[in-house]
């Protein structure tokens, strides 16, 4: 099939720095690699001439001024689009910073799906469409959507199939920086973070016999007293010549977790948890 030139980029006569009168067609719709020696030209032809120029046609399209934003040493350019760059430099080293929150391609993302998503209806699971309606919106009274869409719903509207009330959704419930949206166990980060147990006990060995690899004689006797005195306020014993693999769920949490940890908590719902060290409030191996 003949090529268009809607097909390719040709840039003809290009002579930017170590560019020398370079005429070169790059196809469009794939992905290419500009390859070379050190100081062949590589960067300025990517980054110099079709980033530059594309960003400069781009602004002056929409009728912009690119005072500042010089036409490259080239005699055409045809075929270029809009451009953007993605560089290798970290702008940010925060773990909750992606490329969506570093432009707005988050937010308008977050809007989106606020304003016209769709979500089944936790009574009836039917199809429920959005209760905003983007012909009564007026989006010219503020000074953008982003805030006021942000802002937590007290609403709710019923289901159009079988009347449940639902909540109204916004953008918070698609932001994994906001307690709406994030997920409870990696708190929005998508990672969790786990204590490996077999480097900090032994479970083979019991509390007494050093099962606990960082307690010496002193955190055995100091802490084993206070593990013992914990139990008590359960109802519970614990025995500390016993290999911790014997214990039983609830002593063993208390070990690795503590008194107020969900994980052991879970065994005695109805127990208040003791308020202080010396009342036996133990934090536990894998928490402290």
């Amino acid at each position: 099939m003949e090529k268009t030139m809607t097909d390719q980029i040709i840039v003809r006569g290009a002579r930017l720095h170590n560019l020398k009168n370079i005429t070169v067609s790059i196809p469009k719709y794939k992905l290419v690699v500009l390859t070379g020696l050190s100081g062949s030209g590589k960067s300025t032809l990517g980054f110099d001439i079709l980033h530059m120029e594309g960003q400069r046609q781009y602004l002056e399209s929409l009728g912009l001024a690119t005072f500042g934003v010089a036409k490259p040493a080239v005699d055409s350019i045809v075929g270029l689009s809009p451009t953007i760059s993605l560089d290798q430099h970290l702008t940010n080293n925060s773990p909750r910073s992606t490329v969506g929150t570093s432009t707005e391609v988050y937010t308008y993302l977050r809007i989106l799906f606020a304003r016209v998503g769709h979500r089944p209806c936790p009574n009836c699971g039917q199809d429920v469409p959005p209760a905003f309606d983007p012909a009564n919106a007026d989006w010219e009274e503020t000074d953008g959507p982003a805030e006021s869409a942000d802002a937590i719903p007290q609403e709710t509207f019923p289901c159009p199939h079988c009347g449940t009330p639902i909540p109204e959704i916004n953008m918070a419930h698609f932001s994994f920086n906001k307690p709406e949206g994030a997920c409870p166990s990696c708190t929005g980060l998508g990672v969790v973070q786990e204590v490996n147990i077999p480097l900090l006990i032994d479970e083979t060995k019991s509390i007494r016999a050093g099962a606990v690899l960082s307690w010496d004689d002193f955190y055995i006797n100091h802490y084993g007293g206070t593990m013992r005195a914990a139990a008590a306020h359960y109802g519970i014993s614990l025995d500390l010549d016993q290999p911790v693999q014997d214990y039983p769920p609830a002593q063993r949490d208390l070990l690795l977790y503590g008194v107020e940890n969900p994980r052991f908590r879970r065994h005695f719902p109805t127990i208040e948890p003791p308020a202080r060290v010396k009342d036996a409030r133990v934090e536990g191996i894998a928490t402290s």
